[in-house]
C-alpha cells in the first residue's frame, strides 16, 4: 500500500508511517505466491485455523537487511489465497522506513517499505 508492506502488529493494527514496527516484537506480512501448503483448503474455501495451512518452505525474511526469525509462514486463516508470514523484528534493525524483503524457495519478493520504530 503506497509502497508500504502489507503487515500488521501484534494487536492486529496496521503497521504504517503514525504505527512502526516494533523491534524485539512479531509482525504479520501478507502477500501471496509462496507455494504449496499442508492441509490445503478445497478452491475457494478459507484457510482453516485448525488445523493451519503451513507453507512446505520456510520463507526467509530481512528487515533493512537483517535476517528476522520466522515464527509461522502459511494461508491466513478465514482468507482465501491469501498468505501470512510471522515474523519477528530484529532488535538490532535501523529504525525509519527499512526495506522488506520475503524470499521464499530462491525467489525473493519485490522490496517493500516497513517502517520500524
Amino acid at each position: 500500500v503506497s509502497g508500504n508492506a502489507a503487515v500488521r502488529d501484534l494487536n492486529f493494527a496496521v503497521v504504517n508511517q503514525g504505527n512502526p514496527a516494533q523491534r524485539g516484537q512479531a509482525i504479520q506480512i501478507y502477500m501471496n505466491g509462496l507455494g504449496p501448503v499442508t492441509n490445503q483448503p478445497p478452491s475457494g474455501d478459507p484457510a482453516l485455523s485448525q488445523p493451519l495451512s503451513s507453507t512446505s518452505f520456510t520463507p526467509s525474511v530481512t528487515i533493512g537487511g537483517v535476517t528476522a526469525q520466522v515464527i509461522f509462514s502459511g494461508l491466513a486463516p478465514g482468507a482465501v489465497g491469501l498468505y501470512q508470514v510471522n515474523a519477528i523484528v530484529p532488535s538490532n534493525a535501523s529504525t525509519g522506513n527499512q526495506p522488506l524483503v520475503v524470499t521464499v524457495n530462491g525467489v525473493a519478493s519485490p522490496t517493500a517499505n516497513l517502517p520500524v520504530q
